[in-house]
């Protein structure tokens, strides 16, 4: 019989991937069914970007790359952050990978481990949790309560952190509420840390441009 690793009955299942396969079900049966479980945009992907990858492929462009990812798109990364946030990052410091989740992935379990704290926001991206207990850490929650607007609390955040703790993850605009938190609350989250050097911080942006109604994501000070 065989056997695996206990972590692996903590990972848990995505549940919005759980309601997409029975948003789809119910669809292919000639049900009219609008489905909010999945963080998908209600657009195609723009021409422009479909035609650049067509003409890539058809230049030759495939096989493998640097681990990290190709300089010009590394370079052209961090073009962005600087021109957006007015920080300088090296393109040596910048790592391509395919999709968020292993990039988050790779961050709890680098910090992850028995006896660990690891702080996530509460409603929050399920990876979060799942991840966290399949490196065998404490999953603590943030609270992000509806009278804030679903932003996180610096105040609340920072008194969480003990000698336990390891990584803070923090997302704005977040998932799946998507609250976004001022930039006065993410600046006293920022001087909080400067108090514990020694805990990591982990930056879910994956929306930072899908902001309306003249706000501005103010995470991207962590680029």
């Amino acid at each position: 019989m065989l056997h695996t690793i206990p972590g692996f009955e903590r990972i848990g299942e995505e549940n919005a991937f759980a309601v997409l396969a029975r948003a789809a079900e119910l669809a292919s049966q000639g049900r009219d069914i609008v489905s909010l479980g999945i963080g998908q945009p209600d657009f195609p992907t723009p021409p422009h970007i479909v035609d650049a990858a067509i003409k890539a492929l058809r230049d030759g462009h495939h096989g493998y790359t640097p681990a990290t990812g190709i300089l010009p798109l590394r370079e052209a990364i961090a073009a962005d952050l600087h021109k957006r946030f007015s920080v300088e990052v090296s393109p040596g410091n910048v790592a391509v990978v395919p999709g968020g989740k292993i990039t988050m992935f790779a961050a709890i379990l680098m910090f992850g481990e028995p006896g660990a704290d690891i702080l996530y926001p509460d409603p929050g991206f399920p990876i979060y949790r799942s991840m966290i207990e399949f490196t065998g850490a404490n999953p603590v929650p943030i609270p992000v309560r509806e009278e804030n607007g679903f932003a996180f609390s610096a105040e609340e955040t920072l008194s969480l952190i003990t000698k336990k703790t390891r990584l803070v993850i923090i997302n704005s605009p977040a998932n799946p509420t998507g609250g976004v938190t001022p930039k006065s609350e993410v600046d006293k989250f920022v001087a909080g840390m400067e108090k514990h050097p020694d805990v990591a911080i982990m930056s879910d942006e994956i929306y930072d441009q899908m902001v309306y109604d003249g706000r501005r994501s103010a995470t991207g000070s962590f680029s």
